[in-house]
């Protein structure tokens, strides 16, 4: 085998490199891992990757049906086809059915595959770049899409041989933005962006193999989600939309995103993974709501609350339900003057290129859709409800927390820890799912911030480390989120001090208080200033909005000081997370997390009231690192979950839990109190040394 030093000005050489990727290529991938730029060619004896010559396999089935007319539908070929991650309303995590990417390269998260005659490229976050790498075959050229010198999906397809100038792609799956993007840069490549619907759906559609076959869409109906939880009736919500879409100048809007679905007509349904949300489209005009729905998907009692019926003596007081596909057909024909097309923002990415092309163009309004402010400003009942999830997730948790302590040695890894907090969260009332997938990180794990644990990487939790858990439940009131590390050894002093700084962060966030003025990714450094001083930082957000019982990161807000255009402000009944962290490289990790309700304070201030009630590990806390301050809002933290968990651990028979509870909240004496009692104790010593030196004298005298 000979050594080649490559240079980014030689030749593509398709076959000589596995996979068929280039020589560039290659080089950009070990650019990527900071190695010397040499590839090891292969010998003529050598076999190729088979999974890129396999034409049985997704990805030689995918090459074939770009050259297959029946597929294409019409009389041209494709130079390459793009896959995208997500599904027609661009869903942060979409349901297993719509996992097209995960189907042809098998990547689960987020990116954009390329396929072309005589490659395969896959562009992730640069956080993924290396779990990437690892899932995905021989045949695949992961590119990290954050970084500047490698190639962008336009330079990569340019490079292909033998072009004929079209790309192929589903704009139902990718935002305006990214498909106006792409598109621009293909051509100035000299090729063209084409829409193709169905071609790769027709390929998934006709695998052979039943392990790959397309899975089955969900047949759950959706169900009305109450009064009592919304605290508002779907007719006032539209109502209250009608009125933004008067003043923006717009007569009618699509509703794409599934959370502002289910907000707008208060249902809930069960078609994502970890969100309880329909699969629907909506369009609110100012004569009508029709609504986008595969067919029995709203239960009778969702029809009759929608007045579904009454449609035939009262249009404006009434939903038409139409068949899901007939979006873009009836947008092609709307009757309204201007339609508001949402655009994307921090979480949500708006409407899908598709549906923008299906608005005549004199017609489009993009903005901002307006049901985002009104989603994350809960009423009265939604906050009673976030609260009321709050605590019977503090119950789980507790529960749980206790549990693996009790557990001692008895041979506990990460997923067994996590399927137990997902069994324990089940059992409580009102349980509708997940709100994520449960992340368990124990020891060097822990200080990876993006590790999730696999069956092969799935590490025993000893009594030498820290253990993260992170996680999250639907209710039927609403949606939580909560992250607490614990230690069930004895910590060292560096873990120790880690943990009490990330919690001091923590305190300091939550007893932050601002003018209603302040964006909230301003107020982010207030949570990393503890971590600066100590030369620390974490890579992520330290928050973001949470739904109630709809998705558990949602705009319009984002705490992150590096947000340059999100300066969307704090507002009373927002619910926020904070999430600091601390990580140790290939030691250990910190990671505390929280949900916030933003309450009014005096002089139209804001401050937080903290809806997570669970404990923190106290043998983490070195107390001389806190301040009396500190001290105190821990200590009145404590009081709140002896008050407000205790009786529901004592109503549920849970009577260990509760005892577990409360050696977790014992008060702690603040410094000052601490030195008075000191300085007490130090008189009456010096009063009793100095009687005793008197008794003394006395006797040596005699």
């Amino acid at each position: 085998m000979a050594s080649t030093i490559i240079s980014t000005k030689m030749a593509s050489l398709e076959s000589a490199v596995p996979g068929g990727h280039t020589l560039k290529e290659v080089e950009w991938n070990k650019k990527c891992k900071k190695e010397e730029i040499v590839q090891e060619l292969p010998t003529a004896t050598q076999a190729i990757c088979p999974d890129a010559t396999d034409p049985a396999n997704p990805l030689g089935r995918l090459r074939s049906a770009m050259k297959n007319i029946s597929y294409t539908q019409m009389n041209a070929f494709f130079d390459a086809f793009l896959v995208f991650y997500s599904d027609e309303h661009l869903s942060e995590e979409p349901a297993p059915e719509e996992r097209r990417l995960q189907y042809i390269s098998g990547w689960a998260g987020a990116g954009t595959a390329a396929v072309s005659e005589g490659g395969a490229a896959l562009w992730v976050p640069g956080s993924d770049v290396r779990r990437a790498r690892a899932t995905v075959s021989c045949a695949w050229l992961v590119i990290d899409e954050n970084d500047p010198s490698q190639p962008t999906i336009a330079e990569w397809i340019a490079e292909r041989p033998g072009r004929n100038g079209r790309v192929g792609a589903d704009a139902r799956l990718t935002s305006v933005t990214d498909w106006q993007s792409l598109s621009s840069s293909l051509q100035r490549e000299g090729m063209q962006l084409i829409h193709t619907p169905t071609l790769f759906d027709q390929v998934w559609a006709d695998e052979p193999n039943p392990m790959l076959r397309r899975p089955d869409f969900s047949r759950i109906v959706a169900n009305l989600h109450h009064l009592e939880y919304t605290g508002m009736s779907w007719r006032d919500k539209v109502s209250a939309v009608r009125h933004e879409l008067r003043e923006l100048g717009a007569d009618a809007m699509v509703v794409t995103a599934l959370d502002e679905v289910a907000w707008l007509l208060n249902v809930r349904g069960r078609d994502l993974p970890y969100a309880p949300l329909l699969k629907a489209f909506v369009v609110v005009s100012m004569k009508e709501v029709r609504v986008y729905a595969p067919p029995g998907k709203l239960s009778m009692p969702v029809r009759e609350a929608l007045a579904v019926y009454n449609c035939y003596t009262s249009s404006n007081n009434c939903t038409r339900v139409n068949e899901y596909t007939t979006i873009y057909s009836d947008l092609r024909r709307a009757t309204e003057t201007k339609i508001l097309i949402p655009t994307g923002d921090t979480f949500q990415r708006g409407a899908s290129a598709a549906i923008a092309q299906s608005v005549p163009q004199s017609k489009r309004l993009f903005q901002s859709s307006p049901i985002i402010y009104f989603k994350a400003q809960k009423n009265e009942a939604e906050i009673k409800g976030m609260r009321k999830a709050h605590l019977r997730d503090a119950v789980a948790m507790c529960t749980v927390l206790s549990y693996i302590e009790s557990m001692g040695k008895a041979g506990l890894n990460e997923l067994s820890v996590a399927m137990k907090v997902d069994v324990t969260r089940a059992t409580q009332a009102g349980y509708v799912g997940l709100a994520m997938r449960t992340r368990v990180a124990f020891g060097p794990s822990a200080a990876e911030p993006d590790y999730r644990a696999t069956n092969v990487t799935s590490r025993r939790v000893l009594h030498n480390s820290t253990l993260v858990i992170q996680s999250g439940g639907q209710y039927d009131e609403g949606t939580t989120v909560v992250t607490r590390t614990v230690h069930y050894g004895v910590p060292s002093r560096d873990e120790r001090r880690a943990y009490t700084i990330t919690l001091r962060s923590l305190a300091a966030f939550s007893m932050l208080q601002m003018p209603s003025t302040l964006p909230a990714a301003h107020a982010d450094p207030v949570a990393r200033a503890p971590l600066w001083v100590a030369k620390q930082d974490y890579p992520s957000i330290t928050g973001h909005g949470v739904g109630a019982a709809l998705n558990r990161r949602e705009d319009p807000v984002v705490i992150d000081y590096r947000q340059d255009t999100n300066l969307h402000t704090f507002r009373e009944g927002y619910f926020v997370t904070s999430e600091p962290a601390w990580y140790e490289p290939r030691k250990f990790g910190i990671r505390l997390g929280n949900v916030l309700e933003v309450v009014a304070k005096s002089n139209a201030y804001l401050g937080f009231r903290e809806a997570t009630l669970l404990p923190y590990e106290p043998k983490l806390i070195d107390r001389n690192l806190l301040t009396e301050y500190e001290i105190n809002w821990l200590n009145a933290y404590n009081e709140r979950i002896r008050k407000t968990v205790g009786p529901e651990l004592n109503d549920q028979g849970l009577t260990d839990v509760y005892y577990w509870m409360m050696n977790k909240t014992i008060h702690i004496e603040p410094p000052s109190k601490a030195r008075k009692m000191t300085s007490s104790a130090s008189k009456r010593e010096i009063t009793t040394l100095f009687s005793c030196l008197i008794m003394l004298t006395t006797i040596i005298k005699f």
